[in-house]
């Protein structure tokens, strides 16, 4: 398992850092869980060992997830990003077309939201081109992956619409939006719910930036989780009353899962993943 270290000094990590954000991670116990001190759930992937591809025009097991891109688009490591030399393990998941989509997801969920879970952390590096109006949308978060069986159209459609086979919570940007994205939940519906819209923001296509959220059932219920952008807390909360008000979110296991979708102006759109990592005490 290819693994993303916390630092020793999270302390002092500066927001845009490559590292993971310390508000979200300080109090995580990682090294306890990986030694057997406290029971706990670890997904962490740098995409250092990503295989080859494949074809990918229908789901495939890819790894430990499955993948779905269609003809002309791919789910691919990559070590250029912007024509500038990277390295890292940066995932490359690029359209062709108006209405192509890719996706990858953790093929079994591991991770709960109930009212008797743990708490969760979970955060992604990500950077997307390009930033224009009818581009490309996409949403990174976790869900009922094992729900979706991954195609054109599911989870997304056109118009931002989403198929209702699973639930989901995380961070979406829709098509016509271009520096700024939402938080977001859906109880298999057939789009998503704002929680916060417009919270999340680039400056410029390329721009890498680290989205995150933590679920704690020991804050107030007012702030049941929390939704972090490159390190800062963002203001809207999802309460423990909206999350116990669902159906599915709140009773089902859930994983990790990053999915995009080209618009007319998203041809040779581009969403790169460098790296994600969930973690849940319990």
């Amino acid at each position: 398992m290819t693994r993303v270290m916390l630092k020793d000094n999270l302390g002092t990590a500066a927001a845009s850092a490559r590292m993971p954000s310390p508000n979200i991670w300080g109090d995580c116990p990682i090294e306890a869980i990986r030694n057997g001190g406290v029971a706990g759930t670890i997904l962490e992937d740098d995409f250092l060992d990503f295989p080859l591809i494949g074809t990918q025009t229908t789901e495939i097991a890819h790894g430990r997830y499955k993948v779905f891109a269609h003809t002309g688009c791919a789910v691919t490591p990559v070590s250029t990003v912007n024509s500038l030399e990277v390295g890292k393990g940066v995932l490359d998941a690029s359209l062709d077309t108006d209405g192509d989509s890719a996706s990858l997801a953790q093929s079994y969920p591991s991770f709960l939201l109930t009212s008797t879970a743990g708490k969760l952390w979970f955060e992604a590096r990500i950077c997307y081109t390009p930033i224009t109006t009818n581009g490309i949308g996409w949403f990174i978060g976790l869900a009922e992956t094992e729900l979706w069986t991954l195609a054109a159209g599911v989870p997304f459609n056109a118009s931002d619409a989403i198929t209702n086979d699973a639930a989901a919570i995380g961070f979406r940007k829709p098509e016509d939006d271009t520096t700024t994205f939402d938080t977001v939940y859906s109880d298999r519906a057939t789009s998503f719910t704002n929680i916060g819209d417009g919270e999340g923001s680039v400056a410029a296509a390329y721009q890498w930036t680290k989205l995150g959220m933590v679920f704690d059932p020991d804050l107030p219920a007012a702030q049941r989780i929390t939704f972090y952008q490159d390190n800062a807390a963002l203001s809207t909360k999802v309460a423990n009353s909206t999350l116990t008000g669902l159906t599915n979110l709140d009773a089902n296991a859930l994983g990790v899962m990053f999915a995009m979708i080209a618009d007319s102006g998203g041809t040779s759109g581009h969403v790169y993943l460098d790296w994600w990592k969930c973690i849940q005490i319990g």
